[in-house]
């Protein structure tokens, strides 16, 4: 829609309660300005988590072409499963919204989120990035924000989080 305040919205989600939340309103926005959404789900990646919380590069251990081609037969699984599990919880958004007719593209990446969902927001010209943020409690805040608050910190376009209700 030319003139439109969105056109492209990106919508990341970890598939929880609140980024269910969250999913309501990345329809209904991009339903009301006709706009293109696209849902991201960001799965870390193991071989950099577990060297990180080992603190051994196991990649330099076992060599990366190993444990890359290991890694790579169930990340494809994985990201069929995630593919599909997005789209249910959208349709189930979607659901409660009236004559919504947003057809969203999914696309699952493997990284740091906080970077994966920055670099695909502004690589991909989006205008809006929507995200659920928990918020429950202040040791909430600092625990489990740390995605949604990354994401406002670093993006360069207007970041909508959605807060579950207490």
């Amino acid at each position: 829609m030319k003139g439109s305040l969105f056109t492209k919205i990106l919508y990341a989600t970890d598939l929880s309660e609140t980024a269910k939340k969250a999913a309501r309103y990345a329809l209904s926005l991009a339903n009301e300005y006709g706009a293109e959404l696209t849902v991201i789900n960001v799965v870390p990646d193991l071989v950099e988590e577990m060297s990180a919380g080992m603190g051994y590069d196991l990649a330099s251990h076992f060599g990366q072409d190993k444990l890359s081609s290991f890694y790579e037969e169930g990340l494809e699984e994985s990201k069929k499963a995630m593919i599909e599990r997005v789209h249910s919880v959208l349709h189930e958004a979607g659901s409660e919204l009236e004559n919504c007719t947003v057809q969203p593209k999914v696309e699952v990446k493997v990284g740091h989120p906080v970077r994966k969902i920055v670099e695909m927001a502004t690589e991909g010209g989006y205008d809006l990035v929507v995200l659920g943020t928990h918020g429950h409690s202040m040791l909430d805040d600092l625990l489990l924000g740390s995605v949604a608050r990354g994401v406002v910190k670093k993006c360069p376009m207007p970041v909508m989080t959605v807060r579950l209700e207490k």
